[in-house]
């Protein structure tokens, strides 16, 4: 299953900068002292819930949100012996107002900006994940990303789009959107879906790349750290003016 990353605009249509969010989050989240946050639908002392909420306590920083996590199977179960917190971690979304979801009967953001689904992972790194995001942490997040690779799909605003090291499906979704690419490492065999010309662009050196046909009528992007096919794009279209 692949693992998606869904973003959404907020109320002024304002696009989402992905990675910018992330490392707001890193930088910025912070529980506070004697905030543990909540599992919720728990029946048990060692079965916790299928959902874990922790809220920023620090309203004075750029962060001031909360982030969710939501099992795929079963509930997240606590293991007395060692301390840890293991089950399936399948979804963490970020956003400020929690609401209720009467269809599927969880916990959902009205205002998230960034729901990750599909993560399907097990107790070690269920526990890893949780306990970083509880400290402001996205690294073995943003790893399980790069190992796998993620499908991204933009807000209907102006997003700044990026993968990880993974092949990556990017697709903008309206707005004029950038799609940036890590091009001091390898970024992999991306894809964008649905790029358009004159309006998105690319956050590439144009003097760093080739442009050809793929061979199937789509624009591909050759970089010495990966390439960017652009799906039913004319490579003849896309020149120096495609790229930031």
């Amino acid at each position: 299953m692949t693992i998606t990353i869904d973003l959404t605009a907020d109320s002024s249509g304002n696009g989402v900068d992905l990675h910018g969010f992330l490392e707001d989050f890193d930088n910025n989240f912070s529980s506070g002292t004697g905030n543990y946050g909540a599992f919720l639908g728990g029946t048990s002392p060692t079965e916790m819930g299928n959902q874990f909420w922790l809220e920023d306590q620090d309203t004075g920083s750029s962060y001031t949100g909360a982030f969710l996590a939501t099992t795929g199977t079963g509930m997240f179960e606590y293991d007395m012996s060692d301390h840890t917190v293991g089950g399936n971690l399948d979804d963490v979304s970020f956003g400020s107002t929690l609401g209720f979801d009467s269809g599927s009967g969880l916990a959902e953001f009205t205002d998230s900006s960034v729901d990750i689904s599909g993560l399907n992972l097990g107790d070690a790194d269920t526990n890893s994940v949780l306990a970083e995001l509880r400290t402001g942490d996205v690294s073995t997040l943003e790893s399980t990303f790069a190992d796998q690779g993620v499908a991204i799909n933009g807000s209907a605003g102006a997003d700044v789009i990026g993968g990880w090291a993974g092949d990556d499906v990017l697709t903008g979704n309206g707005g004029a959107d950038v799609f940036e690419f890590d091009a001091s490492a390898s970024f992999g065999n991306d894809t964008i879906t649905d790029f358009a010309d004159g309006s998105d662009l690319i956050d590439l050196d144009y003097n760093d790349v080739t442009i050809a046909d793929d061979g199937a009528g789509n624009a591909l992007i050759t970089h010495a750290n990966g390439t960017v096919t652009l799906t039913g794009v004319d490579f003849a279209d896309i020149d120096q003016n495609d790229f930031v």
